[in-house]
């Protein structure tokens, strides 16, 4: 059978999400004013992923890891 995976930008989302946790805000809506973003922008980024290289690019870099960082998945972290 098949392993069934889920799409990268899903992934990302989900990193994203635990990196927050990881962070020194204290809520999504601290850390999408830090940012610099609306919070539904970044609801979004969380829900449905993250498609844009560069909004990649600068999420690792404002959240001090590496791209590869945001797109490994579960047994590769």
């Amino acid at each position: 059978m098949e392993k069934q995976y889920k799409p990268l930008s899903e992934i990302v989302g989900e990193n994203v999400k635990r990196l927050i946790k990881e962070t020194k805000y204290r809520t999504q809506e601290d850390f999408a004013y830090a940012y610099g973003v609306e919070t539904r922008t970044l609801s979004r980024w969380l829900n449905k992923g993250i498609n844009n290289i560069d909004t990649l690019e600068q999420l690792a870099d404002f959240l001090s890891v590496r791209i590869a960082d945001l797109l490994a998945r579960d047994n590769e972290k």
